[in-house]
């Protein structure tokens, strides 16, 4: 049965996630027609398409930018502004889509990623880029767990891994595609149309959640009031991505700098703590993390994140600098991984119903591992080929993890926190995506250097090819720190508890 299906004669029912049905924000109304409801989830994929799109889509374009706007030593922060604004942003607006309503918190967030994509697209200099890169940031952070969460509302528990499935296929497309179609703008238009070409589809998916969802607010909602729980958060966020970005390149890891980046951000993270304690409605309670199913689900997203983004930057770097691929076959090498990795999740969301989600997690992972094995055995360096074909477990396995930790998190908590809950799942993958890549770039640069200094002591002469032999097995060292991970992921997924999400029992964590 498709995920649009009706529960009763064409009718799609709203199920509590929890015991407390009644409680918090009745976010979707009975009555959407089977039409209707298609019409969401259009309006929902475009979004999304619009979001991560925007993610990879400005790397094609980037020789071009600096040509133009110069500033090549700020470029870096073009990225960095996004990621930032939107990991520290996921969280309090996941929160607030509980309180004030999914809509609207969608609406906003789509039309400041809009206003940002065309700021964006009219910057006459590097810092203008970088600060209008902030306000898409801060859409991005508004609309992506807001769509989560809708899906959750809109479906009930044994069918919300289809539809998250379905909503997340969308990151492989753009992956997929989002290369080609940044390159194609930069080279026959203007990079600046890589920003704007992201208004019609802002424009589709505002028309059809606008016209098509219907939600209403429980009279018993109460209104924001967590300040301070919200400012330490966003201190602590700023300051720990600050370090974690700095660190290495603007900032030696043991400066004074970063010491005191590290340092801000403990004790603000310390007070964030006393003061969700403390407040009457927290922007992220820590009761949640004593659910098995979110505390377990946040471990395995942070280490999942650790070994996506890992592979994501340092695989096509390996086929480029080491095998001599080229643009092309770099780009092969990336579809062997994200293809997969869009199937992985249909497959996935799919059978989630029946299998569970923490089976599908355990197997996803298990998957990963076994493709990292492949590719740390393969002696010397594999070829390009290899590469591609290693590429399809890793993206499968990845893609299965990630329908099956959301529909962890919705379904083991209340109704009235899904938001919170689909926000904890996007926010623990940005972060756990920025400390990994910021700390396994670090650990490869200190591989780099002592295996370089070493060959050079035993062969002086042949400088290039000792360099692409020292940065050869720095990345192979890497990849084997990357497979430690992956064993403690797969470890993590026996942590969460096993649900039934059938139609014919759902349970609570």
């Amino acid at each position: 049965m498709s995920v649009i299906d009706a529960d009763v004669k064409g009718r799609t029912r709203v199920e509590p996630s929890g015991p407390s049905s009644e409680e918090g924000l009745a976010t979707t109304e009975t009555g959407h027609s089977r039409r209707t409801v298609t019409l969401i989830l259009a309006g929902l994929l475009a979004g999304l398409l619009l979001g991560f799109m925007d993610v990879t889509i400005v790397s094609t374009a980037g020789p071009t930018i600096i040509s133009e706007l110069g500033g090549l030593s700020l470029y870096a922060w073009v990225f960095s502004a996004f990621l930032i604004v939107q990991t520290v942003t996921i969280p309090i607006f996941g929160k607030l889509s509980d309180l004030y309503g999914r809509k609207r918190l969608f609406l906003l967030g789509v039309v400041v990623f809009m206003a940002g994509s065309v700021l964006s697209g009219a910057s006459q200099s590097i810092v203008e880029l970088i600060l209008f890169r902030a306000v898409q940031g801060l859409g991005f952070g508004a609309f992506v767990p807001t769509t989560i969460a809708i899906a959750g509302d809109m479906f009930p528990p044994e069918r919300r891994g289809r539809v998250q499935g379905l909503l997340f296929s969308v990151n492989g497309i753009a992956f997929a595609i989002a290369p080609a179609v940044g390159s194609f703008l930069t080279e026959t238009i203007s990079w600046r149309w890589i920003f704007y070409i992201n208004l019609p589809v802002g424009v589709v998916s505002l028309v059809l959640i606008l016209s098509t969802l219907k939600e209403s607010r429980a009279e018993n909602a109460s209104g924001f009031s967590d300040w301070l729980g919200t400012s330490t958060l966003v201190g602590f966020l700023g300051l720990l991505m600050l370090g974690l970005f700095l660190g290495g390149s603007t900032f030696a890891w043991s400066s004074w700098a970063e010491v005191s980046l590290f340092a801000g951000s403990a004790l603000l993270f310390l007070g964030f703590v006393v003061a969700e304690k403390r407040a009457h409605e927290p922007v992220l309670p820590p009761r949640l993390f004593r659910i098995r199913n979110v505390s377990a689900g946040t471990a395995v997203n942070l280490l999942r994140a650790v070994v996506f983004f890992a592979i994501i930057a340092y695989i096509p770097l390996f086929a480029a600098a080491v095998l001599g691929g080229s643009v092309r076959d770099v780009r092969n090498v990336v579809y062997g991984f994200t293809l997969p990795l869009t199937a992985g999740i249909l497959v996935s969301g799919v059978a989630i119903s029946k299998v569970g989600f923490r089976k599908l997690a355990f197997l996803g992972a298990a998957i990963v591992l076994f493709g990292l094995l492949v590719l740390t055995s393969v002696r010397p360096s594999p070829s390009l080929l290899q590469l591609i074909v290693i590429g399809i477990p890793l993206g499968f396995g990845n893609g299965m993890v990630i329908p099956a930790t959301i529909v962890a998190f919705q379904n083991s908590v209340e109704k009235g926190e899904i938001g919170i809950a689909s926000g904890l799942a996007t926010f623990t993958l940005n972060l756990g995506g920025a400390i990994g890549v910021s700390i396994l770039g670090s650990i490869q640069a200190s591989i780099f250097a002592s295996t370089q200094a070493s060959l050079l002591a035993i062969t002086p002469t042949d400088g290039p090819a000792i360099v692409r032999e020292a940065f050869s097995q720095s990345i192979l060292i890497l990849f084997w720190v990357i497979l430690g991970v992956s064993v403690v992921t797969l470890l993590s997924t026996l942590l969460m508890k096993p649900m039934r999400t059938d139609a014919k029992a759902v349970g609570m964590a």
